[in-house]
């Protein structure tokens, strides 16, 4: 049933996004005199038909987008005033631009129309590291981040691509409803390690010595799934070294940024709305930061241990949980203390959207939602702009989804909540008007760039050769699409 949904979600979502985008196209080939022959939602044989007195309108059967079908499209067809290449170059510039225009303008619309309704959430730090720029700034936990640099910040990474700069930043934050201005400058960390030994023996604690008579860096730079030895300063460790990632020297400003809270936002098997997290085991639960390491000591394998470090120095050490999971919590004013399965618990709290939120929702009121919304959606046009082209050179990969992604994600933003299927829905259709910009064949962006030659050097180009190369780009893009859904479904059994 839920997959059902996912994939029912997904359809609504697409065909919106397509129909938008078509839309776009379809408008201004009738203000230009270009005769629609079809607008089709979906591929495939029709269901549905509906005459017009100019354009006919159908539903196919494979619901996975639609077009419009211009007079002119099809080579076969003779140039004629009312066809796609019998209207001057300018109007077929204008007519392959508006959709992805249209797709855009959505995005930006439906960005106004979500900030009006919920508001946002700003960046809100969860933890601030003891005698690190921040705490020495002034900043604290709970601190609500407005603008970065006097502009608005919606995204943690936005804000920590500009502290790896390693120059002075201004924040302005909110904190207790008041508004304040605070200059930090960042610091230059040591690199830092994240690694998991099974089939463990043995402590550590302080600053590590060696690893197989190797330091700390000189290791990790080649590491092998193999036995070793850590020595540190307080004992030492031996196990399978399993899996390892870090961190290179970067500016930082001392900051965890908070995501979730211990706040239940729906009933669940074990607990209600409302219900708040106190204790896992061990871990008291008051930050998005405990509940990731509690959350961690739940998935650790019975022989795990997770180990990470500050530099050469352990900074922090956590075990495996065992199957049954102390869980303290706080239920209508009431302390309440409860048993459950190491497994039922991680299933609940992969539920999407379990818990609420750490940030707190503001409401901007008047032109702010407008102005808070385009900035929005600025910041993303141009991360989605500077980001795709990687695509086609094998970077920024794992950003990227196909449909397989796309319904996994469509589907989850279903299950928290209107808004949040809105927002991607956003996403998703500033995402394609900005694709289909590029200058590729078979893409918007390509039959543009043939107008744009067009209208400079007023000479008509070869159809045939054009459709040519828009026909070998479009069977490269069927190409990308399913290099992509095999990504996607190797992340299913990851």
């Amino acid at each position: 049933m839920t997959i059902l949904i996912d994939i029912l979600a997904f359809l609504a979502v697409f065909m919106f996004i397509v129909v938008v985008h078509e839309f776009g196209h379809f408008v201004f080939a009738r203000v230009f005199g270009v005769k629609v022959h079809e607008f089709a939602i979906g591929f495939g044989p029709q269901i549905y038909r509906k005459p017009g007195k100019k354009t006919d309108f159908r539903i196919n059967a494979f619901p996975l987008g639609g077009y419009v079908r211009l007079k002119g499209e099809d080579p076969t067809e003779e140039e004629s005033p009312d066809s796609l290449y019998g209207v001057s170059a300018w109007k077929r510039f204008i007519i392959l631009l508006a959709g992805p225009v249209f797709s855009i303008l959505a995005g930006y619309l439906l960005f106004v129309l979500i900030i009006g309704a919920w508001g946002y959430k700003p960046i809100i730090i969860d933890k601030v590291i003891p005698n690190s720029p921040a705490e020495q700034a002034g900043l604290k936990s709970g601190d609500l981040i407005i603008k970065l640099n006097g502009k608005y910040v919606f995204d943690t990474v936005d804000m920590t691509d500009t502290i790896k700069k390693g120059e002075t930043i201004t924040l302005e934050i909110l904190r207790d409803g008041k508004s304040e201005e605070i200059a930090i400058f960042p610091r230059l960390t040591d690199q830092q390690f994240e690694f998991v030994i099974s089939d463990v023996k043995g402590e550590i604690s302080g600053k590590i010595l060696s690893i197989n008579n190797m330091d700390l860096f000189s290791y990790m730079t080649n590491w092998k799934n193999e036995v070793v030895t850590v020595k540190s300063e307080s004992g030492e460790m031996s196990g399978v070294l399993s899996s390892v990632s870090n961190a290179p020297e970067r500016y930082t400003i001392g900051i965890y940024y908070g995501q979730f809270s211990n706040v239940f936002a729906k009933d669940s098997e074990a607990f209600s709305k409302g219900d708040k997290l106190l204790q896992i085991n061990d871990f008291e639960i008051n930050s998005s930061n405990d509940l990731f390491d509690a959350v961690t000591s739940l998935t650790l394998k019975s022989d795990e241990v997770y180990v990470s470090t500050d530099g050469e120095r352990i900074d922090k050490i956590i075990r495996p949980s065992s199957n049954d999971v102390k869980v303290v919590y706080e239920s209508k004013g009431e302390r309440k203390e409860i048993t459950v399965a190491k497994d039922k618990l991680i299933q609940t709290l992969s539920i999407p959207g379990v818990l609420e939120p750490q940030s707190v929702t503001l409401r901007p009121k008047g032109f702010q939602v407008v102005s808070l919304a385009f900035a929005r959606s600025n910041r993303l046009s141009v991360y989605i702009w500077k980001s795709l082209p990687g695509i086609f050179v094998g970077r920024n990969l794992d950003e990227v989804a196909g449909p397989v992604g796309m319904v996994q994600i469509i589907g989850q933003a279903a299950q928290i909540g209107l808004e949040t299927i809105l927002t991607i829905v956003a996403m998703i259709t500033i995402n394609l008007g900005i694709f289909n910009l590029f200058p590729l064949p078979a893409l918007d962006g390509g039959r543009i760039i043939f107008a744009l030659i067009e209208m400079i050097t007023r000479r008509k180009i070869n159809r045939n050769v054009e459709n040519w190369i828009h026909a070998i780009g479009f069977f490269l893009l069927i190409g990308l699409v399913i290099f992509i859904t095999f990504i996607d479904v190797g992340r299913l059994f990851m």
